[in-house]
C-alpha cells in the first residue's frame, strides 16, 4: 500500500511542476477530444476503434486517439496563435505486453510559437531538470546527432557501405532499436539524440533530406520526441498519403484519415516547435524501476490479462 501511494504523490508532484513550469513560459493548457472521427493516419501505429452512435444518427465508425497532435494544431490554424498544452490521456493498440508500453497512457505534448529547434531543445532541457532529481540536472545534458550515433555505434559490417539516411525505413528501425537506443541516456546525463532522416519524419520540418527532430532518452527509455514542424501543408497532405500507402503495405487496419486537420494545415499554422512526453514512462525512469506496472496502478497487462 506504501508503494502505492508514493506512486500517487510522485505522480501528482511531476504533473504540477510540468504544469507550473508551462504556464510560468506563457503556455495554456488546453482541453481536446480523445473520441473522433478521424485520424493522421501515421504508418507505425495501430489504433483503437469503435462506434460512435446516437439516437436518429446513423453509426459512425470513431477511434480513440494516439496524441492531441491533430486538434492542438487545428487550435493554432484557428487563430489561437498561443503555446499550447495537453496533459491527458492518449490509446495505441497493439503494444508489446512489456515494460516500456500501456495501451493506455498519460501524455504531455506541448508546442512553442519559435521555429529555433536547437532553444526548443533547451526549454525541453529546463523542463525536465524542474522534476528530476539532481543527479541529472548538475550538468548539460548530452547531444548527438543520427549520423554521429551511427557512426559510433553501428557496426561497418551493418551498413553495407550505406549511409543512416540511405537505409529503406524497415532496415533503419532494425539497426536504430539494436544498436542506437541501448545506447542513449547512458553516459550519466539524458541524451537528445538529432537531426533524423526525413523519411522518418513525416510531420517535421525538414532541410536536405534531414528533419529538425529529435528524440531524449534516459537509460536506453525514449521520453521525449520533438521537431520543428512541417508547417507545409501540401508537402503534408504528399507525406500522409504516403503513410497511407505504407499502412496498406503492411495490412494495417484501414482508418478514415482526418482531413480537417489536413485542411487546417493546408490554410496554415505559425512557425513552431511540438514534442510529446510519455509521463508514464518519466516516473518509470526517475524512480528507479523496470517496468511501467510499477507506476501504473491499473495497467493493461493486469486488466487484460
Amino acid at each position: 500500500m506504501d508503494h502505492y501511494i508514493q506512486t500517487l504523490q510522485e505522480r501528482s508532484r511531476v504533473n504540477y511542476n510540468l504544469r507550473t513550469f508551462l504556464q510560468e513560459h506563457s503556455y495554456l493548457e488546453v482541453d481536446v477530444p480523445v473520441l473522433v472521427p478521424s485520424l493522421i493516419p501515421e504508418s507505425y501505429l495501430d489504433t483503437f476503434s469503435t462506434t460512435f452512435i446516437a439516437p436518429h444518427m446513423k453509426p459512425v465508425p470513431a477511434y480513440l486517439t494516439a496524441s492531441p497532435e491533430a486538434y492542438l494544431k487545428r487550435l493554432l490554424s484557428m487563430g489561437i496563435h498561443r503555446n499550447l498544452f495537453y496533459l491527458g490521456k492518449a490509446f495505441r493498440n497493439n503494444e508489446p505486453m512489456d515494460g516500456v508500453h500501456n495501451h493506455e497512457f498519460t501524455i504531455l505534448e506541448w508546442y512553442r510559437l519559435c521555429p529555433d529547434y536547437e532553444a526548443f531543445m533547451q526549454e525541453t532541457e529546463a523542463m525536465l531538470k524542474a522534476v528530476m532529481p539532481p543527479a541529472y540536472t548538475d550538468t548539460p545534458w548530452e547531444r548527438i546527432s543520427m549520423e554521429e550515433a551511427f557512426r559510433k555505434f553501428v557496426p561497418a559490417s551493418e551498413l553495407k557501405g550505406k549511409t543512416f539516411d540511405s537505409l529503406s525505413s524497415d532496415r533503419f528501425t532494425q539497426l536504430y532499436v539494436q544498436y542506437l537506443e541501448p545506447n542513449m541516456g547512458t553516459r550519466g546525463t539524458p541524451t537528445f539524440l538529432m537531426d533524423f532522416p526525413a523519411i522518418q519524419s513525416p510531420l517535421s520540418a525538414s532541410k536536405n533530406g534531414i528533419a529538425q527532430r529529435f528524440e531524449l532518452y534516459l537509460n536506453g527509455i525514449e521520453l521525449v520526441n520533438g521537431c520543428a514542424e512541417l508547417g507545409d501543408g501540401a508537402a503534408l497532405e504528399q507525406n500522409l498519403a504516403e503513410e497511407i500507402r505504407i499502412r496498406s503495405e503492411l495490412k494495417k487496419s484501414s482508418i478514415i484519415p482526418d482531413q480537417g486537420f489536413i485542411d487546417a494545415m493546408k490554410n496554415g499554422i505559425p512557425p513552431c516547435c511540438g514534442a510529446a512526453m510519455g509521463i508514464d514512462r518519466l516516473l518509470m525512469v526517475m524512480g528507479g524501476y523496470q517496468k511501467l506496472s510499477d507506476v501504473i496502478l491499473f495497467p493493461s497487462s493486469k486488466l487484460f490479462s
